[in-house]
């Protein structure tokens, strides 16, 4: 389809574009935040409905991970992309149109639908970049969320400081939504699963091998992923337990200013995008010297993880807060892009839609629990402290089995490699005796 420098170049436009959809959907989730104190105010509804109306989004959109994760490894990863972009964008558009809170609340759960977009992204991803380069694509992918978190604070912001309705803001999302999904349709081409694989390198021109749902009981049995699951169910925990309690943290319990902690956001949310990007290229070059190398990286990010945030939570100034909280930023997403990576190492192409689905469903699992343990330790004890031990307990938990990981994945990096090499040599027999 296309040769040198021109697949290259495209590869990398498919990257661009899927993780624009990302970003666009990191945004919608987080948009509704944002706009909570209007919606309070025209609708009349208390802080408890506001957050019955969010959790219940992300459980429609959580508890549909694997039913989305089956249909990408069974049909067109790209039409269902584009479906999914115009369901994100009809329903946040009609979020805006909604004049009774009833409306938004049916309307809002539905945009949960279009959620669970990272199953296709990445096993998409995973059929256009050879395994020693997929973590760098992967870093791209797993940077678009936090861009877009800063998108669904900035957005209504804008729209709400220039004095228009808040219902804008959904319809600039829902526009973008569906502007992506008319990009998606006309640049991304489908691609065979499996393609990248170099053990079936220019042997797969069509999806030669289909998925079952017999087939996904394999995906429990792998120990690896089991692993890699565990740590997604812990891990997402101080995620949730930092982005909903550190404003409430620094302007209660340290006194910053609004203005300033914008600011403090905003370098945060950068330095969160340089580790991804960076994370990406280490964990393809440890990866190209040792098998375990995406999980030797994944271990020591994750103890360093449980280390900075003790010491940026308890700097003893503001300025040193502000440093180790960079540093902080820049280190916490550094595991993600050598996970991602990793579930591709291991598992069929047929089966890494419901893998990632699996992954991204034990992980928003695990997130839900952030909020309520640090609240409840916060009252007992303080907000320093909550964050603190939920953040650095989870995290040092999850470096064990990162740890164990790197013992792990080896063998069923090499049994995946065992099956690619002998689907390959069935099709060789094939095109043989075809002749």
């Amino acid at each position: 389809m296309y040769k040198g420098m021109a697949k290259s170049n495209y590869k990398w436009g498919v990257v661009t574009v899927l993780s624009l959809f990302l970003m666009i959907q990191a945004a919608d989730t987080y948009i509704i935040s944002a706009v909570e104190p209007q919606l309070i105010q025209e609708y009349h509804v208390t802080f408890a409905v506001m957050g019955i109306l969010i959790t219940s989004t992300l459980v429609v959109g959580t508890v549909l991970y694997p039913f989305w994760g089956y249909l990408y490894d069974k049909y067109s990863r790209k039409i269902l992309t584009v479906f999914m972009a115009i369901i994100l964008g009809a329903t946040t558009w009609i979020n805006g149109l909604s004049r009774i809170f009833s409306q938004l609340f049916v309307t809002r759960i539905l945009t949960g639908i279009g959620y669970p977009l990272p199953s296709g992204a990445f096993t998409l991803t995973a059929d256009y970049f050879e395994p020693k380069s997929r973590g760098k694509a992967m870093g791209v992918i797993n940077a678009a969320s936090p861009i877009g978190y800063l998108l669904g604070i900035v957005i209504p912001l804008t729209v709400i400081g220039a004095g228009l309705s808040w219902r804008y803001s959904f319809y600039i999302t829902a526009g973008l939504s569906l502007a992506v999904g008319v990009l998606i349709y006309v640049f991304v081409k489908e691609i065979p699963r499996g393609s990248s694989e170099p053990e079936l390198a220019g042997k797969v021109a069509s999806d030669v091998y289909k998925v079952k749902l017999s087939d996904l009981k394999k995906i429990l049995k792998n120990r690896s992923l089991l692993l890699l699951f565990t740590q997604g169910l812990f891990g997402t925990i101080p995620w949730t337990a930092i982005s909903f309690s550190i404003i409430t943290y620094m302007s209660l319990v340290r006194k910053i200013p609004s203005f300033t902690i914008t600011l403090v956001l905003l370098v945060w949310i950068i330095a969160m995008v340089g580790g991804n990007l960076v994370s990406g290229y280490l964990s393809d070059f440890l990866f190209k010297r040792i098998p375990s190398g995406r999980a030797i990286l994944g271990t020591i990010v994750v103890f360093l993880s449980a280390l900075l945030i003790y010491l940026t939570m308890y700097s003893s100034t503001d300025a040193t807060f502000y440093v180790l909280g960079v540093i902080t930023a820049f280190v916490l997403p550094m595991a993600g892009p050598s996970v991602n990576a990793a579930v591709m190492d291991i598992i069929e192409p047929e089966l890494r839609g419901s893998a990632t689905a699996y992954l991204n469903f034990f992980a928003s699992v695990g997130s839900a629990f952030g909020p309520g343990i640090v609240g409840v330790i916060a009252t007992a004890i303080s907000l320093q402290f909550a964050i603190t031990v939920v953040s650095s307990v989870t995290w040092i938990f999850c470096g064990i089995v990162f740890a164990l990981l790197i013992f792990v994945i080896p063998k069923d990096i090499s049994k995946f490699k065992e099956t690619m090499k002998l689907r390959g040599e069935q099709l060789n027999n094939s095109a043989e005796e075809r002749i």
